[in-house]
């Protein structure tokens, strides 16, 4: 778990200074890009629940919303993402197990949302100190330290949400079948 920097120690920040750290700088950029294939899930989710009352085509896949993908586009935060979903979800899937989780795991997704933003929007610098460390520099608040396991726990939960969703998202999808 993150913990705070001990209050005056020396951090460096600035253009270029995660190159310090490239293993570490990998990790920022890899929650980043697991971030993004999750809200690509979330997505086609979306799109699959929006394409509910569209016909379905004996041999064909169930249809997404053709301009779904469009709408989800334009929210921009993850929290009136998710909200989105799950309003559609707690309207559209009839089967009440299949509702309860699909609500669970999107409370799920906006929580591993939190984490990710904290990571992906963060000023970072680095103390000489703790080589083996990023320093989260808050506006408010301690400075903290980040080691590669704090970054593997938003990471893993990152991972686990993406596959829990892909889970229901699946289970709805073969329903439409």
């Amino acid at each position: 778990m993150a913990h705070p920097l001990k209050v005056g120690k020396s951090v460096r920040s600035g253009p270029g200074i995660l190159l310090e750290r490239p293993d570490l700088a990998a990790q920022i950029g890899s929650i980043c890009a697991d971030w993004a294939s999750l809200e690509d899930g979330l997505a086609s989710f979306y799109a699959h629940l929006m394409g509910i009352y569209l016909p379905s085509i004996p041999g064909f896949e169930p249809p997404t919303h053709p301009v779904a993908f469009q709408i989800f586009d334009e929210v921009q935060t993850i929290h009136s993402r998710v909200q989105l979903v799950k309003k559609l979800a707690e309207w559209a899937i009839k089967d009440e197990d299949l509702k309860k989780r699909a609500v669970d795991i999107l409370d799920k997704v906006k929580k591993s949302g939190k984490g990710r933003n904290k990571i992906a929007h963060a000023v970072w610098g680095i103390c000489d100190e703790e080589s083996d460390a990023l320093i989260l520099l808050p506006n408010f608040g301690s400075q903290m330290i980040y080691k590669l396991n704090d970054f593997k726990e938003i990471a893993e939960q990152i991972y686990v949400s993406k596959a829990e969703l892909g889970k229901v998202h699946h289970e709805f999808y073969k329903s439409r079948k």
